[in-house]
């Protein structure tokens, strides 16, 4: 929910309204949000209950710095180790991407942007650096309210990760690295960018972020 943009950060987690949506028990709704505790997704409330986190700028950028290294060395590892069947499914999820921008649905472009990182990073062939990437991208969620109003952001991203796909199609280790590293480099400047411009005119990133997701 929080990585389609459902909940947003400050907001509140209601079990109830989790388990009606989701279908699921209170169980495992109570050990799925310790597990995103842990994580650092959620933190508690100053009167009690558990809140999405809210990440601050300088949070955000140091995120960003880690997830660059890492995801750099994912691609790196992906040209080692991916097979031909792993670097068709890659293809498979850069077109889906690339079809998420031509019909400009957001919550679809999300969906397949997620699920390329989400590709490269179990595929990668190192258990050690997926778990760690995996933590980092629940904590990138986290910033979407503040990232996702830039549309001319997401064309040129979506160039960056075909850039990426073809260098690892051509098993070229170096490119590949670079590629991903500019990618993230990019990305973190359009963020600062974007909060410094929200900030700048009064408004507050993450008010900002509910007006243009259509939440209040």
């Amino acid at each position: 929910m929080i990585s389609e943009g459902i909940l947003l950060p400050g907001d509140r987690l209601v079990e109830r309204e989790i388990c009606e949506r989701l279908g699921v028990s209170r169980p495992l709704v109570r050990e799925a949000m310790r597990s995103l505790e842990s994580e650092g997704l959620l933190q508690a409330g100053p009167s009690g209950g558990l809140f999405v986190r809210t990440l601050s700028p300088d949070e955000a950028q140091e995120i960003y710095v880690a997830r660059g290294v890492l995801e750099g060395g994912a691609a790196t590892c992906f040209v080692q180790t991916g097979s031909a069947a792993d670097i068709e499914y890659l293809r498979e999820q850069v077109i889906k991407v690339e079809t998420a921008l031509k019909e400009g649905d957001p919550l679809s472009m999300r969906r397949a942007k997620n699920a390329f990182y989400e590709t490269l990073i179990d595929r990668c062939g190192n258990a050690t650096l997926a778990e760690m990437l995996h933590i980092i991208h629940g904590r990138i969620q986290l910033l979407r309210s503040v990232t996702l109003a830039e549309p001319e952001r997401m064309p040129v991203a979506v160039h960056e990760i075909r850039a990426i796909f073809d260098a690892i199609e051509a098993r070229d280790e170096e490119e590949a690295r670079q590629r991903s590293a500019l990618h993230i480099a990019n990305a973190a400047a359009a963020m600062k960018a974007n909060w410094a411009k929200k900030i700048g005119s009064g408004g507050d990133p993450i008010s900002a972020g509910r007006e243009e997701t259509g939440r209040k």
